[in-house]
């Protein structure tokens, strides 16, 4: 059962603190009318905007100027404790505001989206004095490891965005330098990473900058100046080597200080194991389960249900292969009869629109992830689009997981995941779908990372492979995860060791030490990561059970998956407060 890392949704809000939701002074919310809210609900969109970093910007509003936002500093944002302590500062008289707004005068759709934020705001609050709990980098999800990749594939629209993208990368090198000055702080508060964490960023890093000279930065955005229409000869060839001087200088640079930083900084960490062996690690974790999963159920509920679930699903399939013997070799051999990825992506398009409302139409791109982050990045990952510019999609395969024999990865469920019905698809139609646009400053992995995993679930039953293979196959994927699920609750809350992680895994038939060495590592340098598709997962299922169960005959499928994604991303327990309304609506239907 062991898979080794996910694939998921890059998102575009990379440095925490950044997406503030801030207070606007100049609204009038007296009235407490409708009118009133929806105002508020522009300013604040587009106050957050103005004062977001670029990449989150770029990545939110492809023309920022058709909504007001003309003049913006160009930034990549900042990394602090007291960049932290401004934005509580801003939550908090969100808040009060959003408070004052009278939910009996207010419709349906705008209570929804005001509990969203109210929820959303509240739960940040309640780590307002553990900041240097946060931490940004990290081996697969770090942010050294995702800013080259957002960047690569900053879309050059106008020449305002060459300029842009010239300028947010020339600011790497300072921004690195904030993020150790953080990292100097979490040092002196005994919060500091464990060494082997240190070690696997540090290599990451300078493989990264190995080669400057043959660095995939320079070779992605020469292609694309070349591509960008209107340039003369010799403007094309300033920008190229303006770019070629920032990355074999301010990245380098960049890169280096991290280096320097992380290495300085090696045995001062205190702790090597979970999260609760910090004074106030059980309370921080806490917080990353809810915000990872959109869940409010207690750490022991998730875990006394994630360890059912394993159970259950074991059962399950050791009923199926005793009951059809031959049906375990079926299993060790199967293929799926369809393997390249745009025939994939075809076929799923089709096959899915009998359970799942039509999406707008738009276009993808299927890309590789660069070799020199193969070792180091997601199998796969879907790059979200800007909300006025869902057309243009790109959907990244890391080769590494997929080709060779010890490949452990299938491209038709992966592409499930990230693609129909997937990121991608539940992007673009909740996107379509006319949301208050202030919903798009926040992030609900729980949802996002639920939502794809219970797709991929359902592509198994589509994908061609005989019934009863799909069904074991699914069954082992689900039961993989949640047996992640479960290690990372168990290291973090109930302070597993390595030996108790490895005894664990071994009653699961995985006895190899390293590993065993290498899960532990990553669940301890990515906590609560596991969670947002496990539980986000486990959550669909449960609404879907309720729903039926509400419903009876009245229960369409379609229907209840165009509910969720009209209601879009959001906590499962606001969803299923106003799930009890649809369901009514449904029934009188």
């Amino acid at each position: 059962m062991y898979r080794r890392n996910e694939s998921k949704c890059l998102a575009a809000f990379l440095l925490a603190g950044c997406i503030t939701l801030t207070g606007c002074s100049g609204t009038n919310i007296g009235g407490s009318s409708e009118e009133a809210f929806d105002s508020y609900m522009d300013e604040l969109f587009t106050d957050e905007m103005t004062e977001a970093d670029t990449v989150s910007l770029h990545y939110t509003l492809a023309y920022p100027e058709n909504y007001g936002i003309a003049d913006y500093d160009v930034t990549l944002g900042h990394y602090s404790v007291e960049n932290f302590e401004e934005g509580y500062d801003g939550m908090e008289e969100t808040l009060k505001k959003l408070e004052r707004f009278d939910e009996e005068k207010l419709t349906t759709a705008q209570n929804l989206t005001r509990d969203i934020l109210i929820d959303s705001i509240r739960t940040d609050l309640s780590v307002k004095d553990l900041t240097l709990y946060h931490e940004i980098l990290g081996p697969t999800t770090g942010y050294q490891a995702e800013l080259p990749v957002v960047l690569a594939e900053y879309t050059f629209r106008t020449r305002g965005d060459i300029e842009d993208y010239l300028a947010l990368t020339e600011q790497m090198d300072e921004l690195f330098a904030e993020i150790v000055v953080y990292e100097q702080e979490k040092s002196k508060a005994g919060l500091f990473m464990p060494d082997y964490a240190a070690d696997a960023v540090i290599e990451q890093c300078e493989e990264f900058i190995s080669d400057p000279e043959n660095n995939y930065m320079i070779e992605i955005f020469d292609d694309k100046i070349d591509a960008f229409e209107g340039l003369t000869d010799e403007e094309r060839a300033d920008y190229k080597e303006r770019n070629h001087t920032i990355i074999t200088t301010d990245v380098v640079n960049g890169y280096e200080t991290l280096i320097d930083g992380l290495t300085a900084l090696r045995g001062t960490g205190t702790n090597e194991l979970g999260l609760c062996y910090y004074d106030d690690g059980k309370e921080y974790y806490e917080y990353l389960v809810r915000t990872a999963t959109g869940c409010d159920d207690s750490v022991d509920e998730l875990i006394a249900r994630t360890d059912d679930f394993i159970n259950a699903s074991l059962d399950e399939m050791y009923t199926l292969i005793s009951e059809k013997p031959e049906l375990w070799y079926m299993y060790a051999d199967y293929t799926f009869p369809i393997t390249e990825p745009d025939a994939v992506m075809e076929d799923l398009t089709v096959k899915v629109s009998k359970d799942f409302p039509a999406p707008p139409e738009v276009n993808y791109t299927i890309k590789y992830v660069h070799p020199s982050l193969q070792e180091h990045l997601s199998p796969a990952f879907y790059l979200t689009t800007p909300i006025d510019d869902l057309e243009n999609n790109v959907i990244y395969i890391n080769e590494k997981y997929f080709d060779g024999e010890d490949s452990n990865m299938d491209v038709y469920t992966t592409l499930a995941h990230e693609g129909y019905p997937g990121h991608l698809y539940q992007n673009c139609y909740t996107g379509a779908c006319g949301l208050p646009l202030v919903r798009n400053v926040l992030s609900y992995p729980g949802y996002s990372e639920g939502w794809a995993t219970y797709v991929e679930q359902y592509s198994y039953g589509i994908s061609g492979l005989d019934a009863d293979v799909a069904k074991l196959a699914s069954l082992n994927n689900a039961a993989s995860l949640a047996l992640y699920a479960y290690l990372d609750m168990s290291i973090h809350y109930k302070g597993w060791d390595r030996e108790e992680v490895a005894s664990y895994l071994d009653d699961y038939g995985i006895s190899d030490e390293e590993t065993a060495d290498e899960i532990f590592e990553t669940l301890i340098s990515d906590p609560a990561n596991y969670l947002s598709y496990f539980i986000g997962y486990q959550e669909f299922r449960r609404l879907r059970a309720e729903a039926k169960d509400w419903l009876g005959d009245a229960f369409v499928l379609k229907d209840f998956h165009q509910f969720l994604l009209e209601t879009g991303p959001a906590p499962f327990y606001i969803i299923e407060d106003y799930m009890q309304d649809w369901a009514n609506e449904q029934k009188n239907k």
